[in-house]
């Protein structure tokens, strides 16, 4: 039994480097850890999610800026990342994530401005379980801009692939981010430092301005109260049953890569340490 991961080796995790250039088209440099993890994405067609937060939980520190170059940089459409592809909403980021072509990059910014009372953040975190419930048939980049990670729901972080936490501007840390299925834990491993220069490429400023004026409106109150979001109560069934379907993929998929990279482990070892049958095994490791 034999399969490629998504491990990066301990030697290319970078001290220092800059990270997506002034160039045309904007890329991922060859040696950088998150862009070798996007390119295998790709390869396989699977999906890939990265939340921008700050080491600090301050805004102004560029956040924005680095989802969208990083976006800019993963996306494989003749669009690239337009306005439609960015946005405060979950309804709409939702709505994006199942009309953009295959390898659109999406960028949800500031996910604090919609988590400002619980009716809002029911909303928010329904779309992030919907949306990685079905990332793998999506074959969507995502990147979720947020203060802080502790904001976002405990089994939404432990889902996504990477953190990217700023430590100033032009300046951030990468961990990849593990789920340990014993333990029902997420686990971080170091992949170093990136730097970026906080100058806006012109095929994104515009999507920029527009994220800008959306934060702006939206701390004057405009708009209709929790607009883009639902209401808690109308929510909580189909965001159960929306969590329920991310965290059985996350596990068919944790157990698929634990059989193949794992000579010595059989079946039934595999469904005793799990608690599943050797028949419930079998099914998700034929449906891989």
């Amino acid at each position: 039994m034999s399969g490629s991961t998504d491990d990066v080796r301990a030697a290319d995790v970078l001290d220092d480097d800059l990270l997506l250039p002034e160039q045309r088209p904007a890329t991922f440099p060859e040696d950088c850890p998150l862009g070798k993890l996007y390119r295998k994405r790709v390869a396989q067609n699977r999906d890939l999610t990265v939340i921008v937060s700050d080491w600090n939980l301050e805004r102004g520190s560029g956040k924005t800026t680095l989802a969208l170059r990083l976006a800019q940089a993963a996306d494989r459409t003749d669009e690239g990342v337009t306005r439609e592809k960015a946005s405060l909403s979950a309804e709409e980021l939702t709505e994006a994530y199942t009309s953009k072509p295959k390898g659109s990059s999406l960028v949800f910014d500031e996910a604090e401005a919609g988590i400002s009372n619980r009716r809002a953040m029911s909303g928010v975190n329904e779309a992030m379980r919907k949306i990685v419930g079905m990332g793998r048939v999506e074959q969507k980049y995502l990147f979720l801009t947020t203060p802080g990670v502790h904001q976002i729901d405990s089994d939404i972080r432990a889902m996504a692939d990477v953190w990217v936490m700023v430590r100033e501007v032009g300046r951030a840390q990468m961990y990849r981010v593990r789920f340990n299925p014993f333990e029902g834990k997420a686990l971080t491993d170091n992949w170093g430092i990136l730097r970026w220069p906080d100058a806006r490429p012109a095929e994104i400023e515009a999507t920029y301005q527009k994220l800008t004026e959306d934060k702006k409106a939206a701390l004057r109150g405009e708009g209709d109260d929790g607009a883009g979001y639902v209401d808690a109560a109308e929510a909580a069934e189909s965001a159960e049953k929306a969590a329920e379907q991310a965290e059985r993929q996350k596990r068919d998929d944790l157990l698929r890569t634990i059989y193949e990279q794992n000579d010595d482990m059989t079946q039934q070892k595999l469904a005793d340490s799990v608690g599943l049958s050797r028949s419930r095994v079998a099914d998700i490791l034929s449906d891989g």
